[in-house]
């Protein structure tokens, strides 16, 4: 079978998870390819010639990023109708997110683009705060064996889909103000000439194109263009950004998932039934994905991270 996958993401944390899909779907001898939305990188893909696509994106306020939308509308309509499947993430588990697909889930439609499967993948925030090293730890563990399971499913046709309830369609629908929100917010963002050391990594690397330098050499972006990813406020080497209202809430520093999976002194479980406060309400999660993970066979994460 010939596969391709398509992605957006502003931390890595989807890519990531595309990248394990692929992993898992290659281990089974299918042909993918992956595409990740960059601007400066066409979409040359025939998506007729493939079997199965897959899109990905991070969860924006219950909602797709807008700039995804929009290379989602350019998409021509296909020949003939074509499986697809979706992998998103977010910080946490809530139902809430299920609807977040909605508006796409139209477009695609739209294009003789067939739902065939839908799960929903937990990583860190790279907004509102920053999670601890263990939880980060866990969620990347969990990560590669839960696309395993989304592979397995859909081989064995038994594909997980979320239910769109009515309520979470209409928040979700609310919620896409915040794609007014980068274009207020650019107009407050700044960078601080002190700390920046002009590696223009985050004009290089932002997905949408929208960090640039203006006459007077400061660094700035495009109201038309930001998804406010904060890609460019969390890989700032030297933490320079400023991201306007949304300063508090910013995350500096990528997740070196790497590096935490080396080290045994970090925990990898850090979400469990003694867990209290807010990611107690993540364990109906995590064991509906331990149920899932034994029913294909697979060993626990945490438990094989242990025997290591």
């Amino acid at each position: 079978m010939k596969i391709l996958l398509i992605s957006f993401s502003g931390s890595g944390h989807t890519t990531l998870c595309g990248k394990f899909i692929k992993k898992h779907y290659e281990e089974l001898g299918h042909q993918v390819d992956y595409y990740i939305y960059h601007h400066d990188v066409p979409f040359n893909y025939d998506i007729n010639e493939y079997d199965l696509v897959g899109f990905g994106y991070p969860i924006h306020a219950f909602n797709v990023p807008e700039a995804f939308c929009r290379f989602i509308k350019k998409l021509p309509k296909l020949k003939e109708k074509k499986k697809y499947f979706i992998f998103k993430v977010s910080g946490e588990p809530f139902c809430f997110n299920n609807a977040s697909s909605y508006h796409i889930y139209l477009k695609l439609k739209r294009r003789n683009f067939e739902l065939y499967a839908e799960k929903h993948f937990l990583m860190p925030y790279n907004i509102m705060f920053r999670y601890k090293d263990s939880i980060a730890k866990q969620m990347y563990l969990y990560l590669d064996a839960l696309t395993k399971v989304y592979v397995l499913e859909m081989e064995n046709n038994e594909p997980e889909k979320l239910w769109y309830a009515p309520w979470h369609v209409v928040l979700s629908f609310l919620l896409r103000i915040e794609w007014i929100a980068p274009k207020l917010n650019c107009l407050f963002v700044s960078v601080n000439k002190k700390k920046c050391i002009d590696c223009h990594r985050c004009i290089k690397e932002c997905p949408c194109g929208a960090v640039y330098i203006n006459k007077k050499g400061n660094i700035r972006l495009k109201a038309t263009k930001c998804a406010m990813c904060m890609r460019c406020a969390m890989y700032c080497p030297t933490d320079a950004f400023r991201y306007g209202f949304m300063n508090p809430w910013k995350v500096n520093k990528p997740f070196l998932f790497d590096s935490l999976v080396k080290n045994k002194e970090v925990e990898p479980e850090y979400i469990n039934h003694n867990t209290k406060g807010y990611f107690k309400k993540f364990n109906k999660y995590f064991d509906r994905q331990k149920a899932l993970l034994e029913k294909y066979n697979i060993p626990n994460p945490i438990e094989e991270y242990r025997k290591g």
